[in-house]
Formats: C-alpha cells, structure tokens, sequence
C-alpha cells in the first residue's frame, strides 16, 4: 500500500507537469527568463553569463526552429555574418570577433522565438516582462537629475539610464494595448480594463522618464497601432491600402526629418546641439573619412583602446570610460564601425522585414503582425537621435530580430491561425 502510494502522483502535480510539458508554456518561459536576465542594467556580468546560458539552452532545445531561422529569416542573417567578416579588417580584431560573436547569438536567439508556434504566448510573456518592470520602477520611484535644470527623470530599478529605461516603458505600454485588444477578443473585458490601466502607468512612466525621443516615438508608434488593430480584420484591399499609405507616410517623414526633429526639440526644450551629438556627428564625419567603406571593425571604436573614443569621453567628462557610449545615431555608428557596406547591408535587412511584415498584415488578422509594426515603428523612428542597431546581449536587439524574423512565419496552412 505504502509502495502503490509512494508512486502515485497527485491530480494538481499532474496538471503541473503537463503545463511544463507544452511548447508555448516553455517558449514564454524562456523568452521571459533571458530578457529579465537582460534589461536591468545592475545585473552586470552575472546577467550576461545567466543571459547566454539561457539562450545556448534554449537553441539547443528548439533545434527545429533554427532550421526554420535558416529557411526563413535568411535576409536577417545578413548584417551580423558582416559584423563578423569585419574581424578580418578589424583595428581590434578581437574585440570585434568577441562582440560580433555575442551579437550572433543574441539575434539568433531573437529570429528563434520569432519562430515559436504561438506567437501570442511569446507576446504574453513579453508582456509580463516589461509591463511589469515598468509598473515596478514606477512604484519604486527611483530618480537621476537630469539636463542643466537638474530635473528628476525616472529610471528603472535595474539601474539603468533615462533613455534606456523610457525605452522599456514605452515598449510596454504598446504590449498592453495588445493585452487589451486579445482580452477583449475573448470577452474578458475585467482584464482588458486591466491591461488598459497598466497601458496607462506605462505611459506615465515614459513621460516621467523625460526622454523627448521616446515620447515623440512612442506617439508615432501608437498612431500606426491604432489602425492597424481597427483594420486587421477587413479586406486585404483596404489593408493594402493602408500600407501604401503607411509608406507614404514614411517617405514624407524621411524628407521631412529635419523640421520634425526642430519641432520635437522646442516642444521639449531640448538645446539646439542635442545635448551634445551635434558635436559627435560633426566629428564623426572625419573619422568615417579614415576607412568609408569598411570602417573600423564592428565594435571597435567605443573601446578604451581607442585615442579617439577617449577624446570623446574626456570633451564630455565621463569619468568612467566604457563601450555603453555611442554616436547617438544609428547609422553614424554603423557606417564608423562597418562603413557604408555594412550600413546598406542592415538596412536592406530591416527594409526586407518590415516590407515581410507589411504582407503578412495584408494577408492575416495576425495580432502579433500588428504590435511588431508598431514596435519597429517605436525602434527605427528613433534611429537618427539614438543607437538602434543589432548589439551584443542586448535585450533591444533580441526585440528587433524576434519582430524582423517574424516576417517569415508562415501566413498559410496549419499554423495560420497561430500568427
């Protein structure tokens, strides 16, 4: 009797098992377990040691979803197999072999969960992730001075900056938003009204955060979410005609960037130099002219080694010199470190995504399509004031890959009604 005991397993241990047991549960544990390893800033070496093993186990868990990486996100691959051709003409050879090494694995990983079954289960734990921090942070209170005036700017609880913290904000409150519209698909509106409040803490955090870019970017990102919810379930024709819009849109903006980015900087005081990148900008056109086509390697020009990085951080009297520090625009920064090769190779992978994206809004009523445009959106209308590019254990670029790699699930047959 005793034995017959001893082996028999109680019901809710059972059902416990079976819930560990499924696909999606272990997809949202992952993707929630590596990001929370990665965005508080305090984990330091701890978080990206627990962030690596995470990712090398998990790829070695979804072997058939790296097979689906190759045959479908193969665009994707392009700009980090560039980052690591760079160690051959590299300054730094291995800084840039170690970095673009780490940045491999860290998109890798993103394309993989781009590649889950149930795309939703990866956003709910995504979700859970940055919400929650958010929310956290906002509860904690936690405060650096910012600009001349001394202003307190929130931060997170993980220690990390303004902008990087109001970057998780922001991302946030457009999971919560898609919280709110699945819920409400599922007449659950107690909790959409919930994902609602939390939207709307999300958003006070990001304001307090005083970023001007993230509030101007989080605004633009929301204004393309909106009528890509409101249309996702009409007739491709009218959704298509909501992409060429969309792209014309963008068009405009990009000839238009300039007086956009005047206006954005009265609306919140920010100085005329942009808190210094003018400088860096002007600066970094005689560097490029050094090396314009290949540049410097991939991560080889914010390292100590470097004179020309420390000039840089003795004019802005950091103290601490370190490789967080960049031009504070994306694409600066790539043609220094990888030249104008390496700039049109990432951009036509990110042209390639979203361009893969806009179809599959086109052709589904994919809920997850919708927050990736939005989120892309959030990313790249950022890229000319802040570093938005494929970087090492960094959980932006495991973000940007899950959303670029996503354009390659599949929009027929079995797995249609999962995107």
């Amino acid at each position: 009797m005793n034995s017959a005991a001893m082996g028999t397993t109680s019901p809710g241990s059972s059902r416990l098992g079976a819930l560990f047991q499924r696909r999606d549960v272990q997809d949202g544990g992952f993707v929630a377990l590596i990001l929370m390893a990665r965005i508080p800033a305090n984990a330091g070496t701890a978080g990206a040691t627990i962030g690596v093993a995470l990712m090398c186990l998990y790829l070695g868990l979804r072997l058939d979803q790296c097979r689906d990486v190759f045959q479908r996100c193969r665009p994707q691959l392009a700009y980090p197999l560039f980052a690591l051709l760079s160690t051959i003409w590299a300054i730094h050879p291995e800084v840039t072999s170690r970095a673009a090494v780490q940045m491999i694995l860290t998109a890798f990983t993103g394309l993989v969960f781009s590649q889950a079954d149930r795309p939703r289960a990866v956003l709910v734990a995504l979700f859970i992730v940055y919400s929650g921090y958010t929310v956290l942070s906002l509860m904690v209170g936690n405060t650096q001075l910012d600009g001349i005036e001394g202003i307190p700017a929130l931060v997170g609880i993980g220690g990390e900056a303004k902008n990087y913290f109001s970057n998780s904000a922001a991302t946030g409150v457009l999971l919560a938003l898609i919280m709110a519209v699945a819920c409400l698909e599922k007449r659950a509106r107690g909790l959409a009204l919930v994902s609602l409040s939390i939207a709307s803490a999300c958003l006070v955090a990001t304001v307090r955060a005083h970023s001007a870019g993230a509030v101007a970017s989080l605004a633009l990102a929301v204004a393309l979410l909106l009528p890509l919810l409101a249309l996702r379930r009409r007739t491709p024709g009218l959704k298509a005609g909501l992409t060429i819009a969309m792209l014309i849109v963008l068009i405009l903006g990009a000839a238009f960037f300039q007086p956009l980015l005047t206006l954005v900087q009265e609306l919140s005081a920010k100085d005329a130099g942009l808190t210094g990148r003018g400088y860096l900008w002007y600066r970094a056109a005689f560097i490029i002219e050094d090396s314009p086509w290949l540049g410097t390697g991939y991560f080889g020009f914010w390292i100590p080694e470097n004179p020309d990085a420390v000039g840089f951080w003795r004019y802005f009297q950091i103290r601490q010199e370190g490789t967080a520090f960049s031009f504070h625009n994306s694409y600066i920064q790539t043609i220094v470190e990888t030249g104008y090769l390496g700039l049109a190779v990432l951009v036509m992978s990110w042209g390639v995504g979203i361009i893969g994206l806009l179809r599959r809004f086109v052709l589904t009523p994919s809920l997850p399509t919708c927050f990736w445009l939005s989120y892309l959106a959030l990313q790249l209308s950022k890229s000319p004031v802040e570093l938005v590019r494929p970087a090492a254990l960094v959980p932006t670029t495991i973000m940007l890959f899950t959303g670029l790699g996503f354009a390659g699930f599949p929009v027929v047959g079995q797995r249609l009604s999962r995107g």
